[in-house]
Parts: C-alpha cells; sequence; structure tokens
C-alpha cells in the first residue's frame, strides 16, 4: 500500500512569495528524478498574517521515502529557506495511516 503523508510549512508572511518559488523547483526536481513519488501537492492554508503550506504526498513505498528525504533538492530546500530566513517554525511532516474512504471513483 502506498504511504502517505501531509507536510506543513511556516513560511513567515512577508516570505510566502519566494516559499512558493522555490518550492515551484522542488516539485519540479520530484517529478523529473524521484519516480517513486506518486504525488506531492503543494497547498496555501491558513491567511496572510499566518500563512501555512501543506503539501500533499504519496510514496510507492519506504525507499521512495528515503530517496525523497535524502535528495539533493531537498537539502537545497532546507539550506536555502534557513539561509534565507523564510521560515517561522521547523517542517512538519505527519505520516498518515488511512482507515477509511476512498480516493477516485474511476
Amino acid at each position: 500500500m502506498p504511504l502517505k503523508f501531509l507536510a506543513m510549512l511556516y513560511p513567515k508572511p512577508d516570505r510566502v512569495e519566494r516559499v512558493e518559488e522555490i518550492t515551484q523547483s522542488v516539485c519540479d526536481y520530484v517529478k523529473e528524478h524521484e519516480p517513486g513519488v506518486l504525488q506531492y501537492q503543494w497547498f496555501r492554508a491558513g491567511n496572510v498574517e499566518q500563512p501555512t503550506i501543506i503539501v500533499w504526498e504519496t510514496y510507492v513505498d519506504e525507499a521512495a521515502v528515503e530517496a525523497h528525504k535524502a535528495s539533493p533538492k531537498m537539502a537545497w530546500l532546507m539550506e536555502v529557506s534557513a539561509k534565507e530566513d523564510n521560515m517561522l517554525a521547523p517542517l512538519k511532516v505527519i505520516p498518515l495511516d488511512q482507515f477509511a474512504g476512498w480516493e477516485s471513483r474511476e
């Protein structure tokens, strides 16, 4: 069964645009170089004063998760975010264990 996660990023309000710019580069890299990532979607949440970015991630297996975490692009994301002081709080990743519901009608 695929592994699913929610990741939450908490950008500073004045750094949201920069974080979105950085994440587009990350998304492009993941799509091109990480075939074990089945779903990788970024969403805006919160409000102007307390922005939150949510990442919905699905991986084919644990090896794909580990490859993603160890990728040079993820290291770059963390390095740039720290160097530019883009975040209010550390990244939070929540593993999900589905117990009900469905994903698609197809």
